[in-house]
């Protein structure tokens, strides 16, 4: 499934998208203000009876259970929202998220998206729209293994905001969050976009061979329509394949991403790396250095396995890395 993000062209934006990263908004940072309002009265009335069945019986008993119910169910400071669209053709939502029509909009694969932190810490699903917020019960608190509570508390809002065709990304971690790149799969460019900044996001991101798109008005019409743009892709995109020869004194260093596995909520990542050729230590602490930027910026304990055989892989990897509290150590499992 295809998902957009329109972004304002800010350059936090182009950093993001550099280092493969996206921001998850904490509730009090998105611009809803109903944003996570549920009815709480049914499972309130539950706890009510719960309580009085075990002693409760003043006012102020009764207004302690409600008060704790609420900071129990409130996960406003407990998660982080990415949204997201279905559409990329949408002028509300450009006018509304892309600087008037002069930012761009990023295209990605969901499922790619989705790969890194597993279903306990990233939930993913489409907003309902409704006329009243979703009614929490004691069932949905205690199915919430099945995402029944975070379901009605993040994926739910007005009619109001039906335009939008939300799809939603709720991760544990409130701030930056890595994905793997190859999720990225398209730039739509607004109506109103700079030449300067459209040529500077193309430069920025044409060796990873990925499409782009400039957004244009259909004749005789509202409608919004996508035209492919044609850019030089006389070269073969090498892009986190091959290391750039700047850093490497013009040596070919190439090399494949067996393994990306990235823990945001709690900044840990693995890699399973082949390489084509045999490095030596230098050349390897090269490699992790742009690796980390590029596959886990924020990552703050990284391990990295380095195999120069395919068929080796399930071993003693050639040469293996940790990265902990900015520290490299690395250990050589065969001679070099």
């Amino acid at each position: 499934m295809l998902v957009f993000k329109y972004r304002s062209g800010t350059e936090n934006d182009l950093k993001a998208l550099e280092n493969n990263q996206y921001w998850s908004s904490s509730i009090e940072q998105l611009n809803d203000p109903c944003e996570a309002i549920t009815d709480t009265k049914r499972v309130k009335r539950f706890l009510n009876f719960v309580g009085q069945k075990v002693g409760a019986k003043t006012r102020e008993d009764f207004v302690l259970i409600n008060d704790n119910t609420d900071e129990v169910l409130s996960m406003d400071n407990k998660m982080g929202i990415y949204s997201l669209s279905k559409t990329p053709l949408d002028e509300l939502l450009w006018a509304h998220y892309a600087n008037s029509h002069k930012g761009f909009c990023i295209e990605y694969d969901l499922d790619i998206l989705l790969k890194n932190d597993g279903e306990n810490h990233v939930h993913s699903f489409p907003v309902v729209y409704s006329k009243r917020p979703p009614s929490i019960g004691f069932l949905d608190i205690m199915r919430n293994k099945q995402n029944s509570f975070i379901k009605k508390f993040a994926f739910h809002k007005s009619k109001r905001w039906g335009y939008e065709q939300e799809h939603r990304i709720v991760t544990s971690k409130i701030g930056l969050n890595s994905y793997y790149h190859k999720a990225l799969k398209s730039i739509y460019f607004g109506l109103k976009i700079s030449e300067s900044d459209k040529n500077q996001i193309i430069n920025l991101l044409k060796p990873r061979g990925i499409n782009f798109y400039q957004i244009e008005l259909e004749k005789n019409s509202y409608s919004f329509k996508a035209v492919k743009l044609e850019t030089d892709s006389s070269h073969e995109s090498n892009y986190l394949q091959q290391l750039p020869i700047a850093i490497t004194n013009g040596k070919i260093i190439e090399f494949e991403i067996l393994k990306s596995k990235i823990l945001n909520f709690a900044g840990i990542g693995e890699f399973k790396v082949l390489l084509k050729q045999d490095l030596n230590k230098s050349e390897i602490e090269t490699l992790i250095n742009y690796l980390k930027k590029n596959l886990f910026n924020q990552g703050k304990v990284m391990f990295f396995e380095f195999f120069t055989d395919l068929n080796q892989v399930d071993n003693l990897p050639w040469a293996s890395a940790e990265i902990q509290k900015e520290k490299t150590d690395i250990q050589f499992n065969h001679e070099k």
